[in-house]
Formats: C-alpha cells, structure tokens, sequence
C-alpha cells in the first residue's frame, strides 16, 4: 500500500526539472542546462566571491595561503586544496568532478585544458584599461546570476554601500584626512597602492586622499623604494599584514626618520586580498576607518 502511494506520487511531480542558465564570460554568451552545484575555483579573488553568495566551492588553491593573506571570508574545512594557483593538480581537480570552473585572466589554451574537465567561465578580473573595481562587481553579478543569489548579492552591495557611507561620515571629524595603503616588500622596496586599486576606491569613498597617488595599471599597485615614505609629510602610512620578508624594513636605518613612522602616524591593518572580489572594497574601508580612528589624537 505505501509503496503503491509513493509511486504514485512520483508520477504525479514528475522527474526533476533542469533549471537552465546562461549567463556571459568574456568570451560572450555560457548556456548551463542546469545551475552548477558544484563549483572550483582557480583563484583566490573568486573564492571570495563565491563565498560571499554564500556558495561554497569544492576546490580552492593554496588554501593554508589564503587563510594567511586574505582570510575573510575563511574557507569552510570540507573544501579541498588543488595546489598552485599557477600550477593546479588537474587530476585532483577532474576527481572533484566540478560542474563548472572559475577563472581569471587565463590564457585561451590553458581554457581548452580545463575544458576537458568541466565547463570553464573565464573573466578579465584585472586590466589596466578598465575599471577593476567595476569589473569585480560586475562578476559578483554574473555568479549571482549563475547561482541564483541576485537578491542576496543586491543587499550585501547595499549593505556594503550603507557600511562605507557610514564610516565616511565618522571620519568626517578626523584630523587625518589623506592615507597611504602599502605593503612591506624586502628591505629595501614596497608595494603602493594607486589609480585601480581597491585600495583607492575605499579611500576615495570614505572621502580620503591617497597620500602616495600612482598611476592606473593593472593591478592598482606599484613597487617603490622605501625611501618613498619620507614623501608622506601628511597623513597616515598604513601597511597591510602579513609582512614576510618586508618586515625587515623594520631594522632598515631609515625606517625610524620617515615622517609617518616619526610622529606616530604609522599603522598596521589586518591581512585584506587588494586582488579580491567586490565586498573586498568593504573590507578595506572598514580596516582603513579602524586604523585611522586608532591613530588620530
């Protein structure tokens, strides 16, 4: 008798329905017969972004890495590591058996590897001729779309807008009005983050100056010599965590005469992935809102 009411029952749903998608890569139109469940993810700005639409990725590269540099959000245990993130173990990765891999950037023949695996959408996340910010949320919006997270990814950009809106109006007070964003490279040398960078965004949205302006490239960020410091006459010098080697230019001689350090307008903030997806932009404004509200008198 139970039987017979669950077959019928079954007949009357039906077979499950396919839930079509088609969203765009930059190679134009992707069609998916069904919504991925499955996802791998070769990066670690896409990571980020997955994670943000609450989808959690079955493959993830260098993720004892990740949790050091970027951190936020953390990547859940049962996700598995694949290795380089420029030189990804393919066998693990085709065990996994993903219903779509992410990628970035990727060269078309590297494409046609990974294909041979799952289907690929590929993405230029990073580009000195467009706005890299823009772009980031750009895809957020599209892997929303893919997962069927759009309402969730609207309020998160929302709440993130809200957020930074928020902490503008408290820095309105503070005497600290322009900010370097840095990270310690070697002894000698340092990374500064310019024109495209997230790190400018949040500067410019929490109505910040960039003490050290650089020049729109790709990544947003420039190497330089240390000695470019002393140019901060003004303003704060903050370095994000971790150092590794660049923390070495803590014993550097000239370290202690540079302005920003001098007169205690020096910071560190917390590990931020400057390379990341679009809810980054909130985690750098809130880092930088919290350094300087540390450091004003």
């Amino acid at each position: 008798m139970i039987r017979a009411l669950v077959l019928v029952l079954l007949l009357w749903v039906g077979p499950a329905q396919a839930d079509p998608v088609t969203v765009e890569d930059r190679r134009g139109v992707q069609n998916f017969a069904d919504r991925p469940a499955r996802v791998a993810v070769l990066d670690w700005a896409f990571a980020q972004q997955v994670l943000d639409l609450d989808v959690v990725p079955v493959a993830v590269p260098e993720i004892a890495l990740y949790s050091d540099w970027v951190a936020t959000p953390p990547i859940p245990r049962t996700v598995t590591d694949i290795g380089r993130r420029d030189a990804p173990d393919l066998e693990r990765l085709a065990s996994l058996d993903p219903d779509v891999i992410l990628v970035s950037d990727t060269a078309p023949a590297e494409v046609a590897r990974l294909e041979r695996i799952a289907p690929v959408l590929v993405f230029d996340a990073f580009d000195a001729a467009h706005d890299n910010i823009a772009a980031a949320r750009r895809i957020y919006l599209t892997l929303a779309q893919l997962f069927d997270r759009e309402a969730l990814a609207r309020t998160r950009l929302e709440a993130m807008r809200a957020e930074i809106a928020r902490r503008a109006e408290d820095l309105q007070g503070s005497p600290i009005r322009r900010a370097a964003i840095v990270r310690l490279n070697d002894a000698a040398t340092i990374w500064v983050y310019g024109d495209n960078s997230l790190a400018e965004a949040a500067l410019q949205r929490l109505g910040l100056v960039n003490a050290l302006p650089q020049t729109a490239s790709r990544w947003g960020v420039a190497q330089r010599p240390l000695d470019v410091l002393a140019g901060v006459e003004s303003g704060a010098v903050l370095a994000i965590r971790p150092h590794g080697p660049g923390a070495a230019v803590f014993d550097s001689p000239l370290w202690r005469f540079l302005p920003a350090v001098a007169e205690g307008r020096f910071a560190e903030i917390p590990p931020l992935w400057s390379y990341g997806g679009i809810l980054s932009l909130g985690r750098h404004a809130q880092a930088i809102h919290a350094a300087l509200t540390n450091l004003a008198p």
